[in-house]
């Protein structure tokens, strides 16, 4: 990616697969960071639990878009 990848939100695991999943259910890349340490060691909470949802710098508005309104329940159809 030419802007490289930018951190739209740092969650638990389970969270971070949500946001993933809303993401791509957008139609947009994805990447997490941090989720092999949790996988590894069993952390799923706290600190060492956190994972990064990145996705590329062109989109982050639009990703940013989707996690506020996704979050108030309010998720946009108009793809």
């Amino acid at each position: 990616m030419p802007g490289g990848w930018v951190t739209v939100a740092v969650r638990e695991r389970v969270e971070a697969l949500m946001v993933q999943g809303l993401l791509e259910a957008a139609g947009l890349p994805v990447r997490l960071l941090g989720e092999a340490l949790g996988n590894i060691y069993g952390f799923n909470t706290g600190p060492l639990g956190m994972v990064q949802v990145q996705v590329p710098a062109e989109v982050a508005g639009q990703a940013r878009d989707l996690l506020a309104a996704g979050f108030q329940g309010e998720v946009p159809h108009d793809r």
